[in-house]
């Protein structure tokens, strides 16, 4: 196999582009906002020669090379079209699209796929290199090289969201840095087209990641799903304390004082529908039954029901829609379905390949417990188990999990319909479509990393992460998610805090639960004391007097780029959330009647420079972590004022224009 050979050096103006073509390694373009970058293929057959064969076309061996650029100010489109003049297949072995940042300012590489939990907002330094895979079920294949303070340099990305794709980053002698987009797996076409995202816009990078998100849905022509009101409703979930050990009485005793607390929706997680322990089992459980056990849960229909019609609460399962444990009753029917990897084919296979996740099935293959979307098997089974659950516990919604865990290689003998991301696609299509003719108005629940740009035309809400103990890492990874959730409702992930924490501390993870999304909590009530409690009470009270402000309101970060506070903006309210405390001056873009301002940090005080249409009197009131005020008086605001005041930690400035 050998590599295609092509360089060029060419501006393109509008939608047009003319160049000439030296034939060598690679295709060097120069696009029209001034940025270059280095397209590889490698074919079988293979290509030796490629001849120009008109504007912007080639041919070599059968095929037929175009390119096109269309540009709209300093964003360059840049598609890539291959096929053989016969019409007949062809193997696109590699597929890569290389960029070179050459720049002295550039700081980090920021992107969808970076680790929250090591709370900073970017994926690598400049003198750092990363590889990390994104598919159809996992990231997004996106990057953006940024200065210090977060201005874009180079952003790059691809259109398609799901192919399996490598994304790599490393720095180079002298101070360049080195972007790779490439395929992961070969791929089987009869014509390959692909789009490539270049933009040089000097602007911030939570907005050139948005237009980047922008362009993807408009070019897929993205439908949001209908969104449900009750996708706006507080959420209570006890699974990081109490995991599958739940029973009947729990559950009703948890509802009852959910409800109480001001929760509207319960997620009955993981548990509801096996034994105690069969979800660590893996493969080796019966984790895929979604039956309640008789011994464990009796009358769980009857319970759901009670929660629904006498206490009025939204009532969610969780799912694992594609796990199937060996002693599932499902097993038996799906057996041929899972995904399957061959002892003498090591190539890297995605999702989770460890026991008891993969186990051995013979002396050919290891099985998954993932079942694999390719197969129509899969495909005709989710449907039926969606119809199946739906009929028979009718829930409000749907949690869906370990969706991640779906290797997106396959190597049993089953059929293969398509590629892993045309079959997942499928997948995804029939949960989402059984879930709505099923259920009314239902919400159906994604986390990341599945919550991506391939995924939200399935699902109404997304989550951040696993962040039990958190709460940092929770906002930032829902920070990270803000710039490509146009379409879904943001929610939050189960926050979780230990029964002996403080008040100020409780106070702080409610607090950056409310100011990131949709509120969702796990903590522990029952052995936690009363104060836990009646914070919670307080703060989901102040979410429903502004819950439109909150969460239909303008989000950005503010402050530090690689340590971020935010804010959000509705017409008549401003919430100012401060975590690091390091924004020199916070821009206020309307006149809001009431600026709220919420001290995360880890001090005992505030000094805050805003600036905007601010000149009057204002009541200033200092609330604590019960939303108790502790201060009031009267201030005079300039168009741009600093505020210094003591504010106790988890408490908050409360600014009502006179």
């Amino acid at each position: 196999m050998v590599r295609i050979v092509l360089r060029s050096a060419y501006t393109l103006a509008l939608c047009v582009c003319a160049c000439a073509v030296a034939l060598a390694s690679d295709l060097r373009v120069q696009l029209g906002n001034n940025s270059g970058l280095t397209i590889s293929l490698k074919l079988t057959p293979a290509v030796d020669d490629w001849q120009k064969a008109g504007e912007d076309a080639y041919t070599g061996n059968g095929y037929q090379l175009a390119l096109r650029e269309a540009q709209v100010g300093s964003r360059s489109e840049l598609t890539v079209q291959l096929e053989r003049s016969d019409h007949k297949a062809f193997t696109l072995e590699d597929f890569e699209v290389d960029w070179l940042v050459q720049n002295p300012e550039l700081f980090a590489i920021w992107s969808y796929n970076q680790n929250p939990a090591a709370h900073k907002n970017y994926q690598v330094l400049s003198s750092e290199a990363f590889s990390l895979i994104t598919s159809a079920n996992v990231g997004i294949p996106y990057a953006c090289a940024v200065t210090r303070e977060g201005e874009n340099l180079l952003a790059v990305g691809i259109l398609s969201q799901n192919r399996t794709i490598h994304m790599e980053g490393r720095p180079l002698d002298g101070g360049d840095y080195q972007l790779c987009l490439g395929t992961q797996l070969p791929l089987r076409v009869q014509n390959f087209t692909e789009s490539i995202f270049t933009d040089t816009t000097s602007a911030d990078w939570f907005d050139v990641s948005s237009s980047y998100a922008r362009w993807v849905d408009n070019r897929h022509k993205y439908k949001p799903f209908p969104i449900s009101p009750a996708c706006y409703y507080p959420m209570y979930d006890s699974w990081y304390w109490t995991l599958d050990n739940v029973d009947s009485d729990f559950y009703w005793e948890s509802l009852i004082q959910s409800k109480a607390l001001g929760f509207q929706s319960y997620l009955f997680d993981s548990g509801w529908e096996s034994e105690t322990g069969e979800l660590t089992r893996w493969l080796e459980g019966s984790i895929g039954n979604y039956f309640a056990p008789e011994d464990k849960l009796p009358k769980f229909t009857e319970l759901l029901r009670k929660a629904k019609r006498i206490l009025h609460m939204n009532v969610i399962l969780w799912v694992g829609p594609y796990l199937v444990g060996r002693e599932s009753v499902n097993y038996p029917g799906t057996k041929k379905a899972h995904s399957r990897f061959n002892y003498s084919k090591p190539e890297l296979r995605g999702g989770v390949e460890d026991e008891p996740f993969t186990l051995p099935l013979n002396s050919k293959y290891a099985e998954n417990v993932s079942l694999c979307p390719r197969s129509s098997d899969t495909q005709n089974y989710l449907k039926s188990l969606f119809d199946r659950m739906t009929d028979s516990y009718h829930p409000d919604g749907y949690w869906l999990d370990f969706q991640d865990f779906v290797p997106f290689l396959c190597q049993s003998g089953h059929k293969h319909s398509g590629s892993f991301g045309s079959g997942f696609n499928t997948c995804q299509n029939e949960i989402s479509q059984a879930i709505l003719q099923g259920i009314g108005q239902p919400t159906i629940e994604m986390r990341y990393p599945v919550a991506n740009l391939n995924n939200k035309r399935y699902g109404n809400l997304w989550q951040s992460t696993d962040s039990p103990q958190d709460f940092d890492g929770m906002r930032l990874c829902n920070l990270m998610m803000r710039p490509f959730s146009e379409g879904v409702v943001m929610g939050t992930d189960e926050m979780y805090w230990s029964p002996e924490a403080d008040d100020a501390t409780v106070a702080k993870f409610v607090i950056t639960t409310i100011f990131s999304g949709v509120p969702a909590m796990g903590a522990n009530f029952q052995q936690a004391p009363q104060s836990h409690s009646d914070i919670v009470k307080a703060w989901l009270n102040f979410y429903k007097q502004n819950q439109s402000d909150l969460t239909q309101g303008t989000f950005r970060p503010i402050g530090d780029f690689a340590f971020p506070d935010q804010k959000i903006e509705s017409q008549d309210k401003a919430f100012i959330y401060l975590r690091y405390g390091k924004a020199s001056v916070v821009e206020i873009d309307g006149t809001p009647a009431t600026i709220y301002v919420a001290n995360c940090t880890d001090a005992d005080a505030i000094s805050l420079g805003i600036r905007g249409r601010l000149a009057g009197s204002y009541q200033l009131e200092i609330l604590d972590y019960y939303l108790r005020p502790v201060i009031s008086k009267i201030i005079v605001l300039a168009d741009e004022t600093t505020i210094e005041e003591p504010v106790p930690q988890g408490g908050i400035i409360q600014l009502t224009r006179r």
